[in-house]
């Protein structure tokens, strides 16, 4: 099934609004704030519906709104 599937656009979609909300608490929790227990239930949630995506789609294209100064870290490991 293609990614170009309405039920494959659909399911990005929400991974990356997920994304987007997830990204923005990590920015929060990573200075001592924001929710512990959302920030676990997105990161399983996220887990879950990518790998529906994967199941149904193909592999997911992952992109983040945090900083390229945070993520360059992240591409040299």
């Amino acid at each position: 099934m293609p990614e170009t599937n309405p039920d494959c656009a659909a399911l990005q979609t929400e991974i990356n609004t997920l994304q987007t909300e997830f990204d923005g608490l990590w920015m929060k929790m990573s200075t001592g704030q924001g929710d512990p227990a959302r920030y676990r239930e997105l990161r399983h949630i996220l887990d879950q519906k990518r790998a529906e995506f994967l199941q149904k789609c193909g592999a997911p294209s992952e992109t983040t709104t945090l900083p390229r100064s945070i993520t360059a870290d992240w591409s040299a490991g």
